[in-house]
């Protein structure tokens, strides 16, 4: 009798406690980065994290234009499933799609969206130092009216040098000529009246 007693006790908690069993043998996703809903503006790489350490992990990464952007196989770090992405994404809604092989040899899969959002792109403001150095564009100097000189009047030309030459040397050669002529006469003279007469 105690012997069924005993068997009927270990039956019922055998019940009671399988379906947590159960439970606790399918490895369940954690957390994940980016998490589910998150936005942010770049990524290159997205990471899962499991209850426990999974097997053949796949990982696709789905963006708003249909296409996979992971890159390569994902690797396993202990309970972390790790994918590389091949970036820059573009801006739109995004889905981590995984299925991996829990320890109890089950396999399991799942979904984390999330969005790429455009980075803020700030619209460059005019300077005000540059407009202030900048002198503002003035108009072309209008050309000074210059005077028309009237020439200064011409002197008669005055007479060359050689024209007084020739007339002061001609003048100047007759009063020599004249001399030489009066001391010739008186040479002569004074000859004449030195020489003894016939007579004496």
């Amino acid at each position: 009798m105690l012997f069924r007693r005993t068997a009927a006790l270990i039956l019922l908690a055998t019940a009671t406690l399988w379906p947590a069993s159960a439970a606790q043998a399918h490895d369940v996703l954690k957390s994940s980065n980016p998490k589910e809903n998150a936005k942010v503006e770049s990524l290159t790489e997205v990471v899962l994290e499991f209850s426990n350490s999974v097997r053949f992990p796949k990982v696709v990464v789905n963006g708003p234009d249909d296409k996979n952007y992971a890159s390569g196989e994902a690797e396993r770090d202990g309970h972390k499933v790790i994918q590389a992405v091949s970036g820059p994404l573009p801006a739109g809604k995004y889905v981590i799609a995984y299925r991996i092989v829990s320890s109890d040899g089950h396999p399991r899969t799942g979904e984390v969206p999330f969005t790429v959002t455009a980075p803020d792109t700030p619209t460059p403001e005019p300077s005000e130092t540059a407009a202030a150095a900048s002198p503002p564009a003035s108009a072309s100097p209008e050309p000074t009216p210059v005077a028309a000189s009237t020439p200064p009047p011409v002197d008669a030309a005055p007479q060359s040098s050689t024209e007084d030459a020739e007339s002061g040397g001609g003048g100047g050669f007759l009063i020599l000529a004249i001399g030489v002529g009066v001391v010739a006469v008186a040479a002569v003279v004074m000859a004449t009246r030195r020489k003894p007469g016939k007579g004496d």
